[in-house]
């Protein structure tokens, strides 16, 4: 999704969502399913007088500038009334606040107010809604003789998939229950999939491509709507569309990988950590949690004022994981070999291009 440049449909997204997910973090959820395991064990007396591998979390940056719509479309596209059954969701993050109410005993009306996700199913649900309407907007805008409402669709595309992604982008992190994490990652990665696979459609390309080839038609669209078609094409050309069949889905397979593994990465910098408790001085025990013969280290504890409970706190909970070095090691690589396949000589190179920076 951009994750990761992820490609069309997730530029520009404002991922309002995601951000406040790395906020409520703090929460401490447990990591759900495409998590290596639970808390990790090494031997206490490496833990203490080691370093740590901190987490690595990079996100694509939003590269059109607000008031945007999600996809990035709406800037340009005056003519678009957004109405959606989603749109709780907005209203849930910009109501004011009311005071503290609690209904333990009402209805479960689902999250962000919205109806199909009361239960973890309703994430299938709305994939399957997203995907369904994916399919129809693909066929239309590749048997429309092309014009402004390309844009348009585009932007509907955009919109339809996003939507869904961006929220389930959220869930997986911040939910306390794990079944509602697990659905939320599996509609993450299906539309993941979905992105990826659309970024090298040859008809969907084309259909932008028959746009931006007809200068009258060009001439006819607004600045805005004009780079928005622009920025659309820049991101098919980097995510190969210029290949052969074969290797257009050596592409997509090395994008899907790369997902899985950014995603994997990403949950197990939260994993706890845990001790024998008879390595740790008893007298900072109780700042940790207990659980039979070890210490389960689960933060930084920044906060405490013993600094010998902040110095076992950073020493074990970000103690070096052969798991997570694997796991980053073969991120690198498949990035490498994703930028190498269309045509770039770094992984940098192709994240970079497009941006301020412009090359490594």
């Amino acid at each position: 999704m951009t994750r990761k440049r992820g490609g069309v449909f997730w530029r520009g997204v404002v991922r309002c969502l995601g951000n406040a997910a790395r906020v409520l973090r703090a929460g401490k959820a447990k990591p759900g399913r495409g998590s290596t395991g639970g808390t990790r064990d090494y031997a206490a007396h490496r833990m203490l007088c080691a370093g740590g591998l901190g987490g690595l979390r990079t996100r694509a940056a939003v590269l059109l500038s607000p008031p945007a719509l999600l996809g990035g479309l709406g800037a340009g596209i005056r003519a678009r009334g957004v109405s959606t059954s989603w749109s709780s969701v907005g209203a849930a993050f910009n109501v004011k606040p009311q005071g503290l109410h609690l209904d333990l005993f009402g209805e479960r009306r689902g999250l962000f107010g919205v109806p199909e996700l009361n239960a973890p199913e309703g994430f299938r649900i709305a994939q399957e809604n997203a995907l369904k309407k994916t399919d129809l907007l693909v066929e239309r805008v590749c048997t429309m003789p092309p014009g402004p409402q390309t844009v348009l669709i585009f932007d509907e595309l955009s919109d339809s998939l996003c939507r869904v992604a961006d929220l389930a982008d959220f869930v997986k992190i911040a939910h306390p229950e794990p079944a509602f994490r697990e659905a939320a990652e599996e509609a993450c990665r299906s539309i993941g999939t979905m992105v990826e696979k659309l970024n090298t459609n040859v008809e969907l390309y084309q259909s932008l491509q028959k746009l931006l080839a007809d200068k009258k038609l060009v001439d006819s669209l607004d600045p805005e709507t004009r780079r928005v078609a622009e920025l659309f094409m820049f991101d098919f050309e980097i995510s190969g569309i210029h290949l052969d069949k074969e290797k257009r889905k050596k592409a997509v397979d090395l994008n899907v990988k790369i997902l899985d593994l950014s995603s994997s990465f990403l949950m197990g910098t939260n994993f706890p950590n845990k001790i024998e408790k008879h390595l740790l001085p008893e007298h900072i025990r109780h700042h940790f949690v207990l659980t039979g013969d070890h210490v389960v280290i689960d933060g930084l504890h920044a906060e405490a004022p013993d600094d010998l409970v902040r110095e076992a706190a950073y020493k074990i909970f970000l103690y070096p994981n052969a798991g997570q070095l694997k796991c980053l090691e073969e991120l690198l690589s498949n990035r490498h070999l994703l930028a190498k396949l269309v045509g770039y000589p770094t992984y940098s190179h192709r994240a970079l291009q497009g941006t301020i920076a412009k090359n490594p």
